[in-house]
């Protein structure tokens, strides 16, 4: 059980050398259906990539290429309701669905059914919210909450929103306290455009 006011990221474990119960999950998780792909891996080589993947997921590779900065686990303490999984180059492809609201189309239910279906159906390891129209946090509230799998967002979207579009208007504390808000909401993981200079902004 994390502490108040300390830090209780995955990555923060992992550096410890702590093994948590997401990582044991995980490494339960990344071996399921093993013989299988052993077998499908025997038909098809495929190309690694200079990827290293075990022939069995331990808990401890788990911490292991966390700690090394080599994997996520995009675990927010704020969003209970997701299954713990895992990002990096030496474990399985995972399956992304990108969801959200516009200015012209959908509404809440729509999004929330979205979100269902690309678990359900579509296999989605994770959910990327892109929604851009009205109520962005309160879609994105309830697509978390029905979600069970990490959910990601684009968050200069919503800081757009705050300032009516106008980028010239958006300040660094504008888009600080969104960051802030999307995680206190449960948001596991975030797509920063860290490439955009202000200069090719419109």
């Amino acid at each position: 059980m994390p502490k108040p006011d300390k830090n209780v990221t995955q990555l923060h474990y992992a550096k410890k050398g702590i093994i948590t119960p997401e990582m044991e999950y995980i490494a339960i998780r990344e071996n399921q259906r093993i013989d299988e792909m052993t077998e499908i891996r025997k038909q098809h080589k495929g190309e690694h990539f200079g990827a290293s993947i075990p022939d069995k997921i331990t808990p401890e590779f788990v911490r292991s290429e966390v700690a090394k900065g080599r994997a996520v686990i995009p675990s927010n303490i704020n969003h209970p309701e997701a299954e713990p999984m895992i990002l990096g180059r030496n474990f399985l492809v995972k399956i992304n669905a990108n969801i959200g609201n516009s200015a012209v189309t959908s509404s809440i239910e729509e999004e929330v059914e979205k979100a269902v279906w690309a678990c359900r159906w579509g296999g989605a390891d994770n959910i990327m919210d892109l929604s851009t129209g009205e109520n962005i946090h309160e879609t994105r509230e309830w697509i978390i909450r029905n979600s069970p799998v990490p959910v990601g967002t684009v968050p200069i979207y919503q800081a757009l929103e705050k300032v009516n579009g106008v980028a010239e208007d958006l300040t660094w504390e504008i888009f600080r306290d969104t960051l802030i808000e999307q995680a206190e909401q449960g948001v596991d993981y975030f797509t920063i455009h860290a490439g955009v200079l202000l200069r090719y902004v419109p």
